[in-house]
C-alpha cells in the first residue's frame, strides 16, 4: 500500500515597510530611509509528516542585499532585529533561509525564500514579502509486502555527488538531499535452498531530481517470480506523477516494436530509430534503463524522464532530426546496417550486466532489410519472446517526415 507523504511549502512572510526621508541637518547627507522588518511564519500542517516540527523564526537567517549583492544587513534569527533600520536610498532585496544547508542527511529539511527587488525613494513606504518553500530533496523509502516477506535483509542507498543516506529495513525517517540527480541502489538478501545467502541489487537514477519536491522510491520483488521493481511517487504540490525503475528478465512490459537501421534520406547519424512500446496495464518510466547494441557492448544510458502509459510509444531517435516525433535522443550507438542485437536493459553494474528486458536480433533469419525502409513488429504480437521471431517482423510501406518509409511512433502496419 503506497503512503502519501505531503510536504507542503513554508510559508515566511516578511513584511518589509520603508520610510524613506531626507536628512534636515547641515551635513548633506544622501537621502536614506527606516527601514521596518516584520517578519512572520504561517506553517500548514503537515498531513502526515512533519520534518521541522516546530516553527522557530530564530533558526531563519534575514539578509538584505544591494543589487550588487552585496549584504547590507544580516540577522542570525527575527529576535536580532531592531525595531527600526536605516538604509540609503536604492534599489535592494531581502532572503530568509534556515541554517541547516547539508548535502544529505535525514530529517534535515532546509527553506529558503527571495524577495522580489524593492527600492527606497524618499517620501514613500515600500513592503515586500518573501515565501520560503523546501529547497532542498525529500526522498522516502517504502519496502513493499513481497520484500518484506520474501527476503531476510534489505536496504537501499541514496545518494547524490556530495554524500549519501542508507534507508534500512526500519527506517521512516525521510531524507533530504542538496540539489542534483540522485542514484538508487537497493540490496535485497535471501537464503537459497542450500542455506546460502544470495544477493540481489536493484539499481536507477532520478536524473532529473528537483529540489522541492518529495520522490517516494518503492522497493517490490519477489523470489516466486524472479521480477523486481523500484517504483517512485513524486509528490509535488498535491499533485502526484509515478514513474518505475524495473529489472525484470524478458518480462516482455516493454518491446522494441520498430527499428530504421539504414535510413536514405538522412545519413546515419541522422536518421537511426529505435521504437518502444509499453505493452504492460502499468506506466513505465524508461529513466535509467539502458539500450544496447551487442556486438560491441555499446550502450546509452537514458537520463531523461521518459514515462509511457500503456500502449504509448517512445521514439528513441540518434538524433533528433531522424523524425518529427522523436521523443529522446541517444546520440552515442549506431545501428548496424545489415543486423545487430539490440537491448533494453536495466543498467546492473555497468550498464551491460542488468536484467534483460526486451531485445531483438534483427539479424537473425526471416528479417529482410533495405535503404530508407524501417523494420517493424507485427502490431498483433505482443509476446517477448515471439517479438525475436524474423516472420513477425515486416518492412514498412508508408512514407514519414523525411521521405523514407515507416511509421515512428504510432501503430505499426499488419505484416502479411
Amino acid at each position: 500500500m503506497y503512503l502519501n507523504f505531503f510536504s507542503k511549502m513554508l510559508n515566511a512572510l516578511v513584511m518589509v515597510i520603508i520610510v524613506s526621508c531626507s536628512k534636515k541637518d547641515n551635513t548633506a547627507l544622501s537621502p536614506s530611509g527606516s527601514l521596518i522588518l516584520d517578519v512572520g511564519i504561517s506553517v500548514a500542517a503537515f498531513n502526515v509528516y512533519n520534518p521541522l516540527k516546530t516553527a522557530d523564526l530564530d533558526a531563519f537567517i534575514i539578509g538584505i542585499y544591494n543589487l550588487q549583492q552585496e549584504v547590507v544587513e544580516q540577522y542570525n534569527g527575527a529576535s536580532e532585529i531592531p525595531e527600526s533600520i536605516e538604509l540609503p536610498e536604492g534599489t535592494y532585496y531581502a532572503t530568509a533561509h534556515s541554517d541547516n544547508n547539508l548535502p544529505a542527511e535525514f530529517d534535515n529539511p532546509y527553506y529558503f525564500g527571495s524577495s522580489g527587488n524593492f527600492t527606497i525613494t524618499a517620501g514613500q513606504t515600500t513592503s515586500s514579502t518573501i515565501t520560503c518553500t523546501l529547497s532542498n530533496i525529500m526522498v522516502t523509502v517504502i519496502y513493499e509486502e513481497n520484500v518484506i516477506q520474501d527476503f531476510t535483509g534489505y536496504s537501499t542507498s541514496v545518494s547524490n555527488s556530495a554524500g549519501s543516506l542508507v534507508f534500512g529495513m526500519n527506517e521512516t525517517r525521510a531524507g533530504f538531499f542538496d540539489e542534483g540527480p540522485l542514484h538508487i541502489e537497493s540490496d535485497l538478501s535471501y537464503s537459497d535452498n542450500e542455506g546460502n545467502v544470495q544477493t540481489r541489487n536493484l539499481s536507477g537514477d532520478i536524473a532529473g531530481a528537483e529540489t522541492g519536491k518529495h520522490y517516494e522510491i518503492h522497493i517490490d520483488a519477489s523470489l516466486s517470480d524472479g521480477n523486481a521493481l523500484i517504483s517512485l511517487n513524486v509528490d509535488e504540490t498535491y499533485e502526484t506523477e509515478t514513474v518505475t525503475l524495473s529489472d525484470k528478465e524478458m518480462s516482455g512490459e516493454l518491446l522494441i516494436t520498430e527499428i530504421m537501421c539504414n535510413p536514405e534520406a538522412l545519413p546515419d547519424g541522422g536518421g537511426e530509430y529505435i521504437e518502444v512500446k509499453n505493452v504492460s496495464d502499468q506506466p513505465i518510466n524508461l529513466m535509467g534503463l539502458v539500450i544496447r547494441r551487442g556486438s560491441n557492448n555499446d550502450l546509452h544510458v537514458i537520463g531523461d524522464d521518459l514515462p509511457l502509459l500503456p500502449g504509448e510509444f517512445a521514439l528513441l531517435g540518434r538524433s533528433d532530426t531522424a523524425t518529427a516525433e522523436v521523443d529522446y535522443v541517444y546520440s552515442d550507438i549506431s545501428l548496424v546496417n545489415t543486423g545487430d542485437e539490440i537491448y533494453i536493459n536495466a543498467y546492473g553494474t555497468d550498464g551491460t550486466d542488468g536484467a534483460v528486458i526486451c531485445m531483438v536480433d534483427y539479424g537473425a533469419p526471416g528479417f529482410n532489410i533495405s535503404p530508407g525502409i524501417s523494420i517493424q513488429l507485427d502490431p498483433g504480437i505482443t509476446d517477448v519472446n515471439d517479438a525475436l521471431l524474423g516472420t513477425n517482423w515486416c518492412e514498412s510501406s508508408t512514407a514519414y517526415s523525411t521521405g523514407d518509409l515507416g511509421t515512428p511512433g504510432t501503430e505499426n502496419e499488419l505484416c502479411e
